[in-house]
């Protein structure tokens, strides 16, 4: 494998991050606290953009398949909970890949390499809805706006006992992340949603990450609803190490299903 690759195979600790929010929460009054919380799946048919380990970048272009070649492990989920107008959020992810191989071309040609990749984020937030009200067809919209502080993780490493040695290494540092949401109803079963976020802001070499998703969600009952639609994923992020610049410069597109369910 070319060491271009390698460093290309790292970054897909980004493609599978996805945000997904048990949005019926905010259609509903309550006179207490609401509890729900939302597990999904982030499927990114095309991935690009350019990741460095060492001072080495690569540019990247991934499809799905690609990416699922390499997956490790991942899980993501969001939890809320509301009383009136007023709510609190806390949404992380993880995913992670590790890989052997063999560097073919280049100066560390012959090479065996270990590849070692985490990326993960723990989002705690305040939310207030903002307006409220009822549509001319007597479904009922909000419109939510939520702020508060990620915690980011992230990990890129490549391990030889040869003379490349050990590259890369991890990240951890705190960012702030702002998020608006607007959810409508279209009929008993049927409601849509439509969510931004942005975090970094140059904060610790975060530079502006963003992510947006628009989404349906289908009620199997008063407690639970399957959620589907799109989504892309902006993350860029980038540092000073003794080895040389670490860092990534990436997005991710595609579909995502979720399950969301309500506790009274």
């Amino acid at each position: 494998m070319h060491l271009r690759k390698l460093l290309a195979a790292l970054s897909l600790a980004l493609v599978t991050a996805s945000g997904t929010a048990a949005q019926t929460l905010t259609l509903k009054d309550s006179d207490g606290w609401r509890h729900g919380f939302t597990i999904g799946l982030f499927g990114a048919v095309r991935t690009k953009g350019e990741t460095t380990v060492a001072g080495n970048s690569s540019d990247l272009s991934l499809s799905l398949r690609d990416a699922l070649e390499h997956l490790d492990f991942t899980a993501t989920g969001r939890y809320e909970a509301w009383n009136g107008d007023f709510g609190l959020i806390a949404e992380g992810h993880y995913i992670g890949l590790s890989e052997s191989s063999t560097i073919k071309s280049g100066g560390f040609a012959g090479t065996q390499v270990s590849v070692d990749s985490e990326q993960g984020w723990l989002s705690l937030m305040a939310a207030y809805r903002v307006a409220k009200g009822t549509t001319q067809t007597g479904q009922p919209y909000a419109f939510d706006v939520q702020a508060g502080a990620r915690y980011n993780h992230l990990k890129q490493t490549l391990t030889s006992s040869g003379p490349l040695g050990t590259v890369g290494g991890t990240e951890n540092w705190w960012a702030p992340v702002v998020g608006a949401r607007y959810a409508w109803g279209i009929n008993e079963k049927w409601s849509g949603t439509a969510m931004v976020d942005a975090s970094g802001f140059g904060v610790n070499g975060n530079d502006l990450s963003w992510s947006g998703t628009v989404g349906l969600v289908k009620k199997i009952n008063e407690r639970s609803a399957l959620m589907f639609g799109w989504r892309h994923v902006d993350f860029s992020f980038s540092t000073q190490r003794s080895d040389g610049t670490f860092g990534s410069d990436i997005w991710s597109t595609g579909p995502f299903f979720a399950y969301s369910h309500v506790f009274n």
